[in-house]
């Protein structure tokens, strides 16, 4: 499997989704809102506000937010796949 990294990461005003931009140039869409709402550790970015302030961390390795949160660019791209495969079928 390739290794993944980002290069930009912007949240799309409003929702819980972000915008990634990869090294190879590729861009995806990423809907968030499950991820943030199983987890205890990221609950509190469902606040658009909170979630907007996203930045490409650890070399490109992540995406984070303040109070050192992170979300590796491998899983952000399984992120990708799941949900590719969700809307084909």
């Amino acid at each position: 499997m390739q290794i993944r990294r980002i290069e930009t990461v912007h949240a799309i005003p409003g929702t819980l989704t972000l915008l990634v931009r990869w090294k190879d140039g590729v861009e995806d869409t990423v809907d968030m809102t499950q991820v943030i709402r199983r987890s205890a550790s990221l609950h509190h970015l469902e606040d658009p506000s909170l979630f907007s302030k996203v930045d490409v961390i650890d070399w490109g390795c992540a995406v984070g937010w303040h109070n050192d949160l992170g979300y590796g660019a491998d899983t952000l791209y399984e992120q990708v796949l799941l949900q590719s495969m969700k809307a084909a079928g």
